[in-house]
């Protein structure tokens, strides 16, 4: 198996494809430390937009009432898009009762980059589930990955049929919201789009499922590497020989086996 993995990583390599696993871990929220609420509410408050964008950073790192209701204020007030986009970022970090009604203003902002910062956010809300639908149909591709990021940490009910249009469309983000969701049953429906949705982000969705150590049944494993196999593509070699790197070779699972099976085929029998 050495040779075989040693070819895909070579032909990783040569295609610029990451090996890493589409599930990414979430990032541990930073340890809150003590700041100056009072100075960093005037500089966010401010005309200085660095200083402003700064502060609303600095705010986020406190765990004192009083910071989050500075952020508030000063997104209520109005903000430079620069400086509301790292304030939103604050919020999501520590939400608190309330921040909704603020969320939802910005949610609507014509600002591409400030809309995505508030629907990012709104991943920290447990009521803002039908506002991530109507994310997921925006119009800018930023929003909808923002959408998508903020579906894996709430689950909203209907989520599930945006993003499989936004795979059919070949959006990555989209692929990665399914792969952190999927049971047996929508992984037999993701597979189902073989054909509808390009080759590469199917795979990239399949290999992510694929990969979680919680996803099962072993049936429903050997179908995911069944419909890898079908798929043409580096990216399809990159999910096989990912799940057969993290699956024990002992006890024998049918998915590894025939994993190993399609990744041998797909190197040309190396």
């Amino acid at each position: 198996m050495r040779s075989r993995r040693s070819a895909q990583l070579a032909l990783a390599l040569v295609l610029g494809i990451s090996t890493a696993a589409v599930a990414q871990p979430r990032p541990a929220r930073p340890k809150k430390v003590k700041v100056d609420v009072a100075m960093q509410r005037s500089a966010l408050l401010g005309a200085d937009v660095g200083k402003g964008t700064a502060a609303a950073v600095e705010l986020g790192k406190s765990d004192d009432a009083a910071a989050h209701a500075a952020l508030l204020d000063g997104l209520s007030t109005g903000l430079h898009p620069d400086t509301a986009i790292a304030a939103l970022a604050s919020l999501g970090v520590a939400p608190r009762p309330g921040d909704l009604t603020t969320l939802v203003r910005y949610v609507r902002s014509r600002t591409t980059a400030v809309r995505a910062a508030a629907v990012r956010a709104l991943g920290s809300q447990t009521e803002a589930g039908p506002l991530m639908l109507v994310a997921l149909r925006d119009l800018e591709e930023s929003v909808r990955a923002a959408a998508a990021e903020a579906v894996v940490a709430r689950k909203p009910k209907g989520a599930v049929e945006p993003l499989l249009a936004l795979l059919d469309k070949g959006e990555a983000p989209a692929a990665k919201a399914l792969a952190a969701l999927a049971d047996a049953e929508l992984a037999r429906v993701v597979a189902e789009h073989l054909g509808v949705a390009p080759d590469g982000v199917l795979a990239q969705c399949l290999g992510g499922i694929l990969v979680r150590p919680d996803f099962g049944p072993e049936a429903a494993r050997v179908q995911v590497v069944r419909a890898l196999a079908k798929l043409a593509g580096p990216e399809a070699i990159t999910a096989l020989g990912d799940y057969v790197d993290a699956t024990p070779a002992t006890p024998v699972k049918q998915s590894r086996r025939e994993a190993e099976a399609a990744l041998k085929e797909k190197l040309g029998g190396e």
